[in-house]
């Protein structure tokens, strides 16, 4: 699953993509597929957050399973199994619950959540979230253009492009892994005037597809922020079931 901008900070809500830099290829015409997650399965990430203070704010996410559908397309539920919110410089870093559903590609058609005045909010996201389209060669490329709409809010834009760069080793605290090796950009504004340039590199599960770690590296341009900001987001396996 694509794990995107979920892993968000109060005030700012982020789509992150797929991504990565250099890798050794296993034979430019292999052809790899996206395999659809099990209901009930669970991955538990240890999330880290540089800000630009240099501070470190390290989390937990946890993705679950909780719907599986005939053309491929799945819904899991994203939290933070222990529930803490840290405040630093004037932002708090949470992760906000949410009902996430995605294709057959692991791209994200919408999500919902229920903020703090009880009123649930349902987004949706056209054409499709961030990632390649499935089934990926080594080299293959993509830009995407897409928009998420929630609710009565004004919509937001957003930008990729990406490739796909080869297979190699990554190593997180699950273990060894041989992984797809994905690279891209994704620029966007928010509502703040603020716009944020995110350089992400993504490491699959060569075998499941499932994310094994994610590293986004964000610039911002613009209107400046007031209050701390992150500039490093690391996501990396810890467990899975």
């Amino acid at each position: 699953m694509k794990f995107l901008k979920h892993c968000s900070v109060v005030m700012m809500t982020a789509l992150a993509a797929g991504c990565g830099s250099g890798g050794s290829n296993i034979g430019s015409s292999t052809t790899y597929s996206f395999v659809t997650p099990k209901v009930n399965s669970q991955q538990i990430y240890a999330y880290t957050t540089i800000d630009n203070s240099n501070n470190t704010i390290n989390q937990s996410i946890r993705n679950t399973v909780t719907a599986v559908n005939a053309d491929g397309s799945y819904v899991y539920v994203h939290d933070d199994p222990s529930g803490n919110s840290i405040t630093i410089n004037g932002t708090t870093y949470s992760t906000q619950t949410e009902s996430i559903t995605e294709n057959n590609s692991g791209q994200e058609l919408s999500y919902s959540y229920t903020p703090t005045n009880g009123i649930p909010v349902t987004c949706s996201v056209a054409p499709h979230g961030p990632g390649p389209n499935y089934p990926l060669t080594v080299g293959q490329a993509w830009i995407l253009n897409y928009v998420v709409t929630c609710g009565t809010a004004t919509p937001i834009s957003y930008t990729q492009t990406g490739s796909f760069v080869g297979v190699e080793s990554v190593t997180v605290p699950a273990g060894m892994f041989s992984a797809v090796k994905l690279q891209s950009t994704l620029t966007w504004t928010g509502p703040d005037g603020t716009t944020r340039n995110e350089a992400i590199t993504t490491w699959r599960d060569l075998n499941t597809e499932i994310l094994v770690k994610r590293v986004t590296n964000i610039e911002y341009s613009g209107t400046a922020l007031v209050n701390g900001y992150p500039v490093t987001q690391t996501t990396a396996l810890k467990s899975q079931s």
